[in-house]
């Protein structure tokens, strides 16, 4: 692997900075940030030069979205890392990251038993596996820790995108648990949060905590074992109202760390009795309710907790579930989804889900998956179900989250269920790709010995990676006890290694090149995209005749769908491979063939659309303007539509690099009248699929 593939930055960057190393013009030659070197030399004819001059480039883009320094396994193929012959391991709950933020480390956790219940004084070792060692993998443990359970271990993960700072919870007295900063460089503890954690932000600045002890009393796999005396004050304590979720702001200046009770139990407990069977934001029904019962006989006699507390990227929510039981009403427990705004505590209950495990991607989109299936919402915004795919309709409920940089890809497993070709039931472990509905089985696991009781069971928690492409789980498939491994599911990087530091949340853009009227971004907002108003929309329109329509269009729409005035934006310029000025032969039409309103077309060549007067439009460089408004982890869908002129423009964005900024194209192609290109439809298609770009073809 060349070295220059990864040249694209090595440190936080704004937006503005990410592309910036400078574009040198010398010698009539551009020099990419993609590490690619676009030489005006190069042929612009179409032909078997051309062919094998964009293939070549392709071929370094393709090296640079799969640079892989430490390639784990192989896409497809499942190993066990940890060492059987050692004893037993997990590497953490699913929804927190086991990586560093440049995947050289991958965090263990080991155990004598995992078989059994536990006792406060059972030791928990924390260990990092080095893969960048010159010597190989090499596996150190680092620290013990009392303050742990079978499920999530304890809370082990990354301080955000440190490589060289760990924290955990550690149990500092009998029945006291605090919350760890661990440097794994100088081996030494370097902070302490006044309580332990349960979850904390990307960025490694904010914390959640709960009651672990009051989590051992209603559900022992997800507590912390305490003594008998503190269990029997937490059964007394049956709806309180000084104890629920907690926040820990500005965590790395620990000395000033005050906690703060964003929510209590019982708030949450009124919050779940109110009346009404609907969200009056969404108008979407509630998955459970509290139904010919006595809100006050169950605050007095059941036992209430919180657990789940999981906070947003952002920092500015929490997601959590509220559970009552422990009594004679019903069999096991009921439980309640919440989301709470973490500076003014204001609750909203999320319909639809009955609520068992969640994740919130960006932009406070939240996935929550339970027995009855699987759910997106966002605060006060919208709820709707997601159709659970055929493949694992049967599987009950899972562990899903999102990608790292993506609301559009899900990870997630099931519970044991009957396979075919399987002797035993097995859990399946599958990927889903939300926009084309698409799963991918990664693989089946069958419990093997996994004790008598529910406490013990070995879920698989799948955990994504920071680049999106390796996925980590826990299982006892082998019949080895419980062991991790990990399974490569995309070949393209997410976020590449070494290169894309996240310093914000993930953008989403909609590129329309030939906006025409508007008409195709409309298109894009009527489909049933539950978050259209998160686009950031840059409409390219060079037609004057075409600029009242557009501008009319583009304010009817953001006032229609509610769009951030901010977030649309004309560009009154064509898109082309350079900046300045072009001949455009305008339409003479009076209807289009689809309808719209005539003279909209128009086109840069000759063609059944273009046979009008000849005026001149500026132009701008589109590679250079995407290099400028978007991030390799943003979504990007790019829509062309320009009469002919996409083959230029796809050369160029190829030869430049810029084109792996797109992770979706739609493309209406014209070789019918630009002859000259016949076939190389088919052969830029081919070039996205090398680089795991989908092409729709449209028009």
């Amino acid at each position: 692997m060349r070295p220059h593939l990864r040249l694209c930055t090595a440190a936080p960057l704004i937006v503005a900075c990410l592309f910036c190393l400078a574009l040198i013009k010398t010698h009539a030659e551009f020099h990419s940030p993609w590490g690619l070197t676009s030489d005006t030399s190069e042929s612009a004819v179409p032909g078997p030069q051309l062919k094998a001059q964009l293939n070549h480039h392709i071929v370094t883009l393709v090296e640079n979205v799969t640079f892989d320094p430490y390639h784990y396994v192989s896409v497809g193929e499942v190993r066990r890392i940890s060492n059987a012959q050692e004893g037993y391991h997990m590497s953490g709950y699913f929804d927190k990251s086991p990586w560093s933020a440049d995947g050289s480390k991958l965090l263990y956790q080991r155990m004598e038993f995992y078989d059994r219940g536990m006792s406060a004084a059972d030791v928990l070792q924390i260990g990092i596996m080095n893969m960048a060692s010159p010597k190989g993998p090499q596996l150190e443990f680092l620290a013990n820790t009392t303050a742990w359970n079978f499920q999530q271990g304890t809370m082990l993960q990354w301080l955000g995108w440190s490589d060289s700072v760990i924290i955990f919870n550690s149990r500092i007295a009998h029945n006291k648990f605090v919350g760890v900063m661990y440097d794994i460089v100088h081996r030494r503890e370097v902070a302490t949060l006044p309580l332990p954690f349960y979850s904390i932000n990307y960025n490694g600045t904010i914390a959640v905590s709960l009651n672990f002890a009051r989590l051992y009393v209603a559900r022992p796999d997800y507590g912390y074992a305490v003594d008998e005396a503190i269990q029997a004050e937490e059964k007394a304590k049956k709806c309180p109202d000084d104890d629920g979720v907690w926040v820990m702001m500005d965590i790395r200046d620990t000395a000033n760390v005050k906690p703060r009770l964003v929510v209590s139990i019982q708030k949450a407990f009124e919050a779940a009795s109110q009346e009404g069977l609907k969200d009056p934001f969404t108008q979407q029904e509630y998955g459970g309710v509290f139904r010919n019962l006595d809100p006050r006989d169950i605050q007095r006699e059941c036992l209430h907790w919180v657990n789940h507390a999981q906070l947003n990227r952002e920092g500015t929510k929490v997601l959590f579930l509220y559970r009552v039981g422990h009594c004679k009403y019903w069999r096991g427990f009921k439980t309640f989804v919440f989301t709470v705004d973490v500076a003014t505590g204001e609750l909203w209950r999320v319909p639809l889900t009955h609520g068992s495990h969640h994740d919130f991607g960006w932009d406070d989109n939240l996935i929550s998956c339970d027995g009855s299936g699987y759910y997106h919402a966002k605060f006060k915004t919208f709820a709707v179900p997601l159709r659970r795919p055929e493949d694992v309709a049967r599987g009950g409920d899972g562990h899903c989250s999102f990608a790292p940089t993506s609301n559009q890809f899900i990870l997630s497993d099931t519970y044991p269920r009957p396979i075919p070709g399987f002797h035993a039931p097995a859990r399946t472990l599958f990927t889903w790709d939300l926009v084309r509905n698409r799963t991918t089985i990664v693989g089946y696991y069958s419990p093997v010995s996994e004790g008598k009781h529910g406490t013990t069971r070995v879920d698989l928690h799948p955990r994504w990676s920071r680049d999106g492409r390796y996925v980590c789980f826990d299982s006892t498939h082998e019949g080895l006890g419980r062991q991790v491994y990990v399974a490569k599911v995309y070949s393209k990087a997410l976020v590449r290694p070494g290169v894309d530091v996240v310093t914000r949340p993930p953008r989403k853009f909609f590129l329309d090149l030939g906006a025409r009227t508007g008409d195709s971004v409309e298109k894009m907002l009527i489909k049933p995209h539950t978050d259209y108003s998160d686009y950031i929309i840059h409409a390219f329109e060079c037609n004057p005749e075409n600029m009242p329509l557009v501008r009319s269009g583009l304010d009817r729409l953001k006032a229609e769908y509610k769009l951030h005035p901010e977030n649309v934006v004309l560009v009154e310029a064509a898109a082309w491979i350079q900046k300045g000025t072009l001949s455009f032969h305008m339409d003479t039409r009076t209807a289009g063939n689809d309808g719209q309103p005539g003279k909209t077309g128009g086109s840069l060549f000759d063609s059944p659309h273009a046979r009008g007067s000849v005026v001149t439009v500026p132009s701008v460089d589109f590679s250079e303007y995407l290099e400028s408004t978007v991030q390799y982890i943003d979504h990007v869908i790019c829509k062309i539509d320009i009469e002919g002129a996409e083959y230029e423009l796809l050369a160029h964005i190829i030869r430049r690099g810029s084109i792996i900024l797109c992770d979706v194209i739609m493309i209406e192609w014209h070789s019918r009248f630009r002859t000259e290109w016949k076939g190389w439809d088919a052969e830029f298609e081919a070039m996205m699929e090398q680089l795991h770009i989908p092409v729709i073809k449209i028009g």
